[in-house]
């Protein structure tokens, strides 16, 4: 149980594809569902920080999130900075496909943010 507790995000990630294949869930439930493993993806799913240390090695510590870094404040800037900065994507990239914490969690915000857009198009076409 605690696992679930720590790795929500992915089975709302889940029900999304689900809800894309199935055509169960209706756009607008697409949207929040999307959205919210969007967010757990960038702010809370469990990743290694990866940012450079003093010694210029990937740091092994737990964070929450892959825009977040582990308890030590320059690493969090360090992250941020990264994600910020058009020429340090590269650098952010390599290190956040460097575990398959770090892939499950990148793949999963790149899919939650089509699967977002496209609920939303969706919506929009909808309406029209």
């Amino acid at each position: 149980m605690k696992s679930l507790r720590k790795y929500w995000g992915y089975v709302v990630a889940i029900v999304v594809v689900y809800g894309w294949f199935s055509g169960s869930l209706g756009p607008n439930i697409l949207v929040v569902l999307s959205a919210v493993a969007f967010l757990y993806s960038l702010f809370q799913a469990p990743v290694w920080c990866c940012a450079e240390t003093r010694k210029e090695e990937f740091c092994r510590n737990n964070a929450s999130g892959i825009l977040m870094g582990c308890w030590i404040r320059e690493h969090r800037w360090q992250k941020l900075k990264w994600f910020v900065r058009k020429s340090a994507w590269s650098q952010l990239i390599k290190r956040l496909l460097s575990g398959f914490n770090g892939i499950a969690a990148s793949f999963s915000a790149v899919g939650t943010l089509v699967s977002a857009v496209a609920a939303v198009i969706t919506l929009m076409v909808k309406t029209a």
